[in-house]
């Protein structure tokens, strides 16, 4: 009795294991991904067309201390080829003055519907370089078509560091 209880049991487990294998298996056979959030696991379809809608151009930071302006963008943005990126910083009050020495960090990534954070980044390090207010990010490098999001971190005057988010559609070939 105690040797088919302990087989049953070690039967049930080995199921109760292999099931979630399973399904995340055949998940990833249909062209999805997945990833853990708080309530589990969510599907997050990949695009294989390009997104179809206009770029944000501009963006207060979540508190309104700053605006960014993207001063340049390619149209459209290339389908797995490095291009570049031009914006600036300004007061976020009128008037709108460009602040030179503000310090800025940029992250480039993919929500894939999440509503906060990113599912994934860039595969590219792109590079920072400030002349006169204006910052040029080089290497930028988007592997995947759809939306896009840049997020442009802002600290200065000794302030906790305020982001600016802009949507970019990707990709022309």
């Amino acid at each position: 009795m105690y040797c088919h209880f302990r087989r049953l049991c070690l039967g049930i487990l080995l199921a109760t294991l292999a099931l979630p294998l399973s399904v995340t298996a055949a998940g990833m056979q249909m062209g999805s991904t997945a990833a853990k959030s708080d309530t589990g696991t969510m599907s997050m379809p990949m695009s294989d067309v390009p997104a179809h809608f206009k770029p944000t151009r501009a963006a207060y930071t979540t508190d309104h201390r700053y605006l960014v302006k993207l001063l340049s963008l390619p149209s459209p943005i290339p389908y797995q080829k490095y291009f570049t990126v031009r914006f600036a910083v300004y007061q976020g009050r009128p008037p709108h003055q460009r602040l030179a020495q503000v310090p800025v960090r940029i992250f480039a990534g993919m929500r894939h519907g999440l509503t906060h954070g990113f599912a994934h980044g860039m595969e590219s390090s792109p590079r920072l370089v400030k002349k006169d207010g204006v910052v040029t990010v080089s290497g930028m490098y988007f592997h995947m078509m759809g939306p896009w999001v840049l997020k442009v971190t802002v600290s200065g005057n000794g302030n906790l560091p305020s982001a600016a988010y802009f949507e970019l559609p990707c990709c022309g070939r």
